[in-house]
């Protein structure tokens, strides 16, 4: 018979909240982070919702919870990127990993955003980057005239933003005046 071994034991939470009390939620998710490593667990990870009572900024969540734990994990999962700029998420993430002593783990994802049409043009033109169809719709959103050419877009969209968000940390932590320079 196999034994099962597990190496790391993590938990997940929305930190959501009252309508009338955000702070009390943000305190209690707090207060949960400080518990579990307390606990032994090995990482707390919080995911990030945007339009929701819930956190929705990662970053300066994890910042908070760097303050009030020393060993545990920190982590975000996951942080749209359809929302970010990729540099300035690097440099926040960045940030953190340093108030964190390098405890900081992310997740990304390259989907379109939920909440996208609140965007307006922001999310149009980085989607019409993509997609060089016509604007046939009365939204504004333009449509990509083949389905093969959005898919290699889906593909390689995690990467690039990857790659930004990977080079932007790096100038942040070691370029001239940077956190770690």
């Amino acid at each position: 018979m196999c034994a099962v071994r597990i190496d790391h034991l993590a938990f997940l939470t929305p930190g959501n909240y009252p309508d009338d009390a955000p702070l009390a939620g943000f305190e209690r998710t707090l207060e949960l982070f400080r518990v579990g490593e307390s606990l032994g667990y090995d990482s707390a990870w919080v995911r990030q919702r945007h339009l929701e009572r819930a956190v929705s900024s990662a970053a300066t969540f994890l910042a908070a919870a760097s303050q009030r734990t020393t060993r545990i994990g920190l982590g975000a999962a996951v942080i749209q990127m359809g929302y970010e700029n990729p540099f300035r998420l690097a440099e926040d993430l960045a940030t953190v990993d340093v108030l964190s002593h390098g405890r900081l783990n992310i997740g990304l994802s390259a989907g379109a955003p939920a909440h996208g049409i609140l965007l307006g043009a922001l999310a149009r033109n980085a989607r019409a980057a993509h997609c060089a169809g016509p604007r046939d719709r009365a939204d504004g959103w333009r449509r990509c005239p083949h389905p093969a050419a959005l898919s290699r877009v889906r593909r390689s969209a995690p990467r690039a933003h990857a790659d930004a968000a990977g080079r932007a940390a790096h100038v942040v932590r070691t370029g001239p005046g940077g956190i770690g320079g």
